[in-house]
């Protein structure tokens, strides 16, 4: 099974210049072909040079999740460092099982008694899923949103949102991406 690579901001970053470097280049060669219809061939041409400096933060992803769950008061807080570990096993954005929970049980703070599931996996009609403890919810979903999800290509919350809630994915969808912003919030705070 090819699985995609983990989620990484810093290459993301990396990437968007790349390409708007790549972008830039096409223009200028563009010109400079324009250029050359014009001007004779011994004459000399402009040369165009790009300077870019590239720039990475290191983002402090259990500082984030444990701000981003207290802020919330949410009983999700002590589990910070498994949600990140379980997001880098199965190449996962880390903010996404965070949001999830959140959205589906108002993070953590409103599940099934004693079913330490606050994403509503496997949760529907008389059905309910149960886990030891959150610990185990977050593997267990990780491994699943891996294995169902991110398997198919379908790794962030716009592509997950159809098959994970299919009656009201719009909702759902808007819910996560609400508790993603307030995480990229926090990681330019911490």
């Amino acid at each position: 099974m090819r699985r995609k690579p983990r989620f990484r901001p810093k290459v993301i970053v990396f990437s968007a210049l790349v390409y708007a470097i790549a972008v830039l280049g096409e223009m200028i060669s563009a010109r400079a072909d324009n250029n050359s219809r014009v001007l004779a061939a011994s004459e000399p041409t402009e040369t165009a040079l790009v300077k870019v400096t590239i720039e990475y933060k290191e983002v402090n992803r259990e500082g984030v999740l444990k701000a981003f769950f207290e802020d919330l008061k949410s009983p999700l807080g002590p589990h910070a460092k498994k949600f990140i570990e379980v997001a880098d096993k199965y190449g996962l954005d880390y903010r996404l099982l965070p949001a999830i929970s959140c959205m589906e049980s108002t993070c953590g703070k409103r599940i099934i008694p004693e079913s330490y599931n606050p994403f509503g996996w496997g949760i529907y009609g008389n059905t309910v899923t149960r886990f030891g403890s959150f610990d185990e919810a977050i593997e267990t979903v990780g491994k699943g949103l891996a294995e169902n999800y991110a398997s198919r290509g379908l790794d962030t919350p716009r592509e997950i949102a159809p098959i994970y809630t299919p009656p009201n994915h719009v909702n759902w969808l808007n819910g996560v991406s609400y508790f993603f912003s307030k995480m990229e919030t926090l990681e330019g705070q911490i």
